[in-house]
């Protein structure tokens, strides 16, 4: 399972790429973020990140396009633009605290002091 760092990660590199930036938008949120869970951010980076999906989804479904693809084709270009340096922007804000967001915790076992210890441990 993908963090959300690494998701971010991913759809930089996405707009980063070749080819219209209103495609690379698309295939950034469709190839990399449409998982992505607002809840998942630390608290800072989750306004920003739901401005970016309410913008993503505010055209309807049209024939063959879904939501998202709709929404980006109505976009300017320049709207496009700020939108793809928000992702990136995000992936920024994330950087200081990658293996913080969206790893599961580390189950420790408490022992206690009858519990026999490893050989390998008890060469002290």
């Amino acid at each position: 399972m993908q963090t959300s760092w690494e998701r971010f990660r991913d759809a930089s590199v996405v707009l980063a790429g070749g080819g219209p930036i209103k495609q690379r938008l698309t295939d950034a949120y469709q190839n990399c973020l449409r998982d992505v869970r607002p809840d998942e951010l630390p608290r800072d980076l989750r306004s920003p990140f739901v401005a970016f999906l309410a913008a993503l989804q505010s055209a309807p479904k049209t024939g063959a396009l879904d939501a998202v693809s709709a929404s980006v084709r109505k976009m300017s270009e320049a709207d496009a633009a700020q939108h793809s340096q928000a992702i990136v922007r995000i992936f920024a804000g994330l950087q200081d605290q990658p293996q913080a967001v969206n790893r599961p915790a580390t189950v420790l076992r408490a022992v206690s002091l009858e519990d026999e210890i490893p050989a390998f441990l008890n060469r002290a």
